[in-house]
């Protein structure tokens, strides 16, 4: 099985993955982790900024599923996936012609998602509402090889809400989806 985590920012679409990882062994691949290989080959350092810059000119030289070519490759038959930072459609469309991906949407409501990202205090992370709310328009364009991470949600087979900071319920809801996805994919 292919888990595809797509979302909004601060919606807990790491903190999913890791779960997943570390408790059902699936292989973690991010589509930014390519960007910033190739970034540090460049000696460009990897701010926010620069990942959207560098990634929306890989995607305009190369095609804009370059990133999803380039993870899908690393895969193996026979083994389980979750791949974060998917954020432009045309992963999406790849991603969706190999068999047993499932694409899911992780949201929550815009002001428990600033608040996390108040809470983690990471380097170049917004401080007001109103600029959190513009990185997020910046991240949805709808066409063009920019980010379309609004796109990307619209797309996914299954809406995650991860509304809550208590951890054990999280875990509850991602032991409940991956028991349910087992069942559909026959795992």
């Amino acid at each position: 099985m292919i888990i595809g985590l797509t979302g909004s920012y601060c919606s807990g679409k790491d903190t999913v993955a890791n779960y997943i990882v570390q408790n059902y062994g699936f292989i973690h691949f991010s589509l930014s982790d390519e960007i910033r290989v190739l970034m540090k080959e460049q000696n460009i350092e990897a701010t926010r900024e620069n990942l959207i810059k560098f990634g929306t000119q890989l995607r305009e030289k190369n095609g804009n599923d370059v990133l999803a070519q380039s993870v899908s490759k690393k895969f193996e038959q026979d083994k389980n996936y979750c791949i974060t930072s998917i954020r432009h459609s045309k992963e999406v469309e790849l991603f969706k012609t190999i068999p047993n991906f499932v694409l899911i949407n992780v949201d929550a409501p815009q002001q428990i998602r600033f608040n996390r990202m108040q809470h983690r205090k990471r380097h170049g992370d917004p401080q007001t509402l109103e600029k959190f709310i513009e990185l997020e328009q910046k991240e949805s364009q709808s066409l063009g090889s920019g980010q379309q991470v609004s796109l990307c949600c619209k797309m996914a087979d299954i809406i995650f809400v991860n509304n809550s900071n208590n951890i054990k319920e999280l875990c509850k809801k991602i032991d409940s989806l991956i028991s349910d996805l087992k069942s559909k994919y026959h795992e």
